[in-house]
């Protein structure tokens, strides 16, 4: 599967639910009573991923993006509802400057970075396990994986990135909800890395995306 193309639909209509999904959620809130519309935040469009996953040389592997106090905002704005759109092309820079998504990207860079944001927004992707923004997701991690979008994740995962990594094309990094993910080990290869903390990254995890980044930058792979 065309992991980009079925995302395409998305793009073309403006959808803010995959069609594969609107059954299964439907079933989910009425058959076994699932919290979806507060739990999820449909005013968004989806975010299977942010920044430039087509082509970034840092993946990281999160369970679903957040929602918080900006969200209303964003949900408010066509123009940035356009920009998150966009994203679903595969080749846009993380879009740090959207209300919410800066407070959370900026440690980021600030951790594997150095600060450099925009450096940062242009060789990093956040690839999410869930599409749909929620506060919190322990609730949400209950049905997560009964959607087929979430199944069209861990396929890419497994028959894309983690060869990508294992080649060492891409440094893939699992940040949260790896056994929803089902990627909790390594696999014996070095560009796999397994973030153990729930919060931010450990200092290994730092020295090891810096190191990859400085050595594509010595050999003029990092711009």
């Amino acid at each position: 599967m065309d992991f980009f193309g079925y995302w395409n639909i998305c793009l073309e209509m403006g959808l803010t639910k995959h069609p594969d999904d609107l059954v299964v959620l439907d079933e989910l809130l009425h058959e076994l009573q699932k919290p979806i519309d507060s739990e999820f935040e449909f005013g968004l469009p989806p975010g299977p991923f942010f920044g430039p996953l087509k082509t970034a040389k840092i993946v990281l592997c999160y369970a679903n993006p957040s929602r918080d106090s900006k969200t209303s905002e964003v949900v408010e704005d066509g123009a940035l509802k356009e920009q998150l759109f966009a994203q679903l092309d595969g080749l846009q820079p993380y879009p740090y400057q959207i209300p919410g998504w800066d407070k959370w990207f900026k440690p980021v860079a600030n951790s594997l970075f150095d600060g450099n944001c925009e450096q940062a927004a242009k060789h990093i992707s956040v690839f999410n396990l869930v599409p749909y923004a929620s506060t919190n997701m322990d609730i949400a991690q209950s049905f997560a994986t009964s959607l087929p979008s979430v199944w069209v994740a861990q396929e890419y995962l497994r028959y894309t990135l983690i060869p990508k990594a294992k080649r060492k094309d891409i440094l893939l990094v699992m940040c949260r909800s790896s056994q929803l993910w089902g990627l909790q080990t390594s696999h014996d290869a070095e560009n796999i890395i397994i973030n153990r903390t729930r919060v931010g990254f450990t200092e290994d995890t730092k020295k090891k995306v810096k190191a990859w980044w400085q050595s594509l930058e010595r050999n003029n792979l990092f711009s």
